[in-house]
């Protein structure tokens, strides 16, 4: 038996659970999903209406807000996603993926959109979105998971942000939802996906990713949905009836060591590394022996270079083993950087290593910063549940470079005691150091105590206020014992400010009684 961590508060066996890009299959849940693929089930839409409307934004605001101007008119460094916009006003937006309970379904997940107002981190309304709404395919069911790794981009060209999500209904697949003046207003489920095809992958039917680019280098926005798969590549621009302009083969990874005879499928993460204009695709495995040592853990990462032909795996392209990556340009080279979170070796447990970018992709140029770095508060956590699990780039103070937000949560049911944090680090022309570096607590945003809330489960970037400064996005999931959270922090000159946070709610989007939200826990949309 295992704590169900949905806010229910409820002892059950426990379904299987996803947490941001991070999955545990627990219980019974898998043979579930697996039983409905081998008989064919298939899930029917309904003919799409309008989705739900938003509705005024529940929120607090913590502090006052920091007196600033705004930012030099600089365009986003390299590498970073580009700002939601899905209802077209010129302000930025969020989505926020929630894998908790919803009406009728237990982890059945759900999508929280907060509108900025370009107002600091003021929100002009919020919409709650489930597969009950009549305009979204299938309906609410347990463990389907709607709302895992959220991806925004305009996929059908229309001038308005749309977003996609991974769904577990039956079967993996992708919904699109389209935005429109109104915001995200109609939805579709992408006909023909595919799942991923990597023979030394653990249930790779159930650990299905999903990651938004330009992979083809064409200009326009595609999503790749399963490793190995003929079919893992959907090629923008999409039909309304989420039909893709074509489908090509993501290759699966190679097999990094012979011994390795499975992995757990991890992450996907995607940015342009050589400056080409085409995105590339990097993935991220686990494989740990029972009782394995910090050091002899290994997280192979794969890497996939994006071009005209699609994507493909060059030869000698070495990275260290990490959990997952952001991408952006630290160093204003022009080139985007990957920004890893390391794992097994010497790896420290709170460290950030940066892969720089080059023309020829990340090559062998390589900074690593963590609490002994000069500059950096905070001492070096001597236990691996205070590793960084969650990262984004974005140019926070305005100067041109990329800074990197990194989220230390603990949010594991069964991580030891400790700070739940986030760690801030600032660009600059020698890529990251550790001048001005910046940690968050919970605690500094005046969050309540009662248990671990998984402050940091994911992190992100966006200038909601449209001062040319990128504000900080932390996500708490929370638990059976906490209300799941998230606050934005509005970014200045030194970098986020705890003045003038905006904190979302729960109830911020919906109050119905009862439900666990986990809001954030499938991830922040970019």
């Amino acid at each position: 038996m295992i704590v169900r961590m949905d806010g229910s508060g409820d002892q059950v066996a426990g379904p299987r659970r996803r947490v941001g890009k991070r999955a545990w299959a627990i219980g019974g849940g898998a043979a579930v999903v697996a039983l409905a693929v081998v008989v064919g089930a298939v899930v029917a839409d309904d003919e799409p209406s309008d989705i739900t409307a938003s509705h005024a934004c529940r929120t607090s605001v913590h502090g006052g807000a920091p007196a600033t101007r705004p930012g030099p008119d600089r365009s986003a460094p390299p590498g970073t996603a580009p700002a939601a916009d899905f209802d077209g006003d010129g302000h930025p937006d969020l989505a926020f993926g929630s894998l908790g309970s919803v009406k009728n379904g237990s982890g059945g997940g759900s999508i929280e959109v907060a509108y900025g107002s370009g107002d600091g981190t003021g929100l002009d309304r919020c919409q709650y979105l489930t597969q009950d709404d009549p305009a979204i395919p299938g309906k609410n069911r347990d463990e389907a998971f709607f709302g895992t790794d959220v991806v925004a981009r305009d996929f059908d060209e229309d001038g308005y942000t749309d977003l996609a999500t991974a769904v577990f209904d039956w079967k993996p697949s992708l919904i699109i939802m389209w935005g429109s003046p109104g915001g995200l207003s109609r939805a579709t489920r992408v006909p023909g996906t595919d799942g991923s095809h990597v023979s030394w992958d653990i249930d790779p039917i159930l650990e299905e990713q999903l990651a938004a680019g330009d992979f083809d280098g064409d200009g326009h926005a595609d999503l790749v949905f399963g490793l190995g798969s003929d079919e893992g590549l959907l090629k923008g621009p999409f039909e309304r009836n989420g039909t893709p302009a074509a489908t090509g083969a993501v290759p699966a990874p190679r097999r990094p060591e012979k011994d390795i005879e499975t992995a757990n499928y991890q992450d996907l993460v995607a940015g342009d590394l050589n400056g080409d204009g085409a995105d590339e695709l990097v993935t991220f495995h686990y494989d740990a022996p029972l009782d394995a040592s910090w050091s002899q853990t290994r997280w192979p990462v794969g890497y996939f270079q994006g071009g005209p032909d699609g994507l493909t795996q060059p030869d000698g392209v070495d990275l260290p083993d990490a959990s997952t990556a952001a991408v952006g340009d630290v160093d204003g080279d022009g080139y985007g950087d990957l920004v890893l979170s390391p794992r097994g070796g010497d790896a420290s447990r709170s460290s950030v290593t940066v892969v720089y970018g080059s023309e020829t992709g990340p090559g062998k140029r390589t900074t690593t910063v963590d609490r002994d770095t000069p500059g950096v508060p905070g001492e070096e956590p001597q236990d691996e549940d205070a590793v960084l699990v969650s990262l984004d780039t974005g140019d926070v103070n305005g100067d041109g470079y990329a800074d990197v937000v990194a989220g230390a949560p603990r949010w594991d049911p069964y991580a030891k005691p400790g700070p739940e944090q986030v760690l801030f680090l600032a660009g600059g022309p020698d890529g990251l150091t550790g001048e001005g570096a910046r940690v968050f607590e919970a605690g500094d945003l005046d969050a309540g105590s009662g248990g671990r809330a998984g402050f940091g489960a994911s992190v992100g970037l966006t200038d909601l206020g449209g001062d040319r400064r990128a504000d900080l996005v932390v996500a708490a999931p929370g638990s059976d014992t906490v209300d799941g959270s998230a606050w934005l922090l509005p970014g200045t000159a030194d970098g986020p400010s705890t003045g003038g946070v905006t904190r979302l709610y729960g109830d911020t989007f919906d109050d119905t009684e009862g439900l666990g939200l986990l809001l954030g826990g499938g991830g922040i949309a970019r």
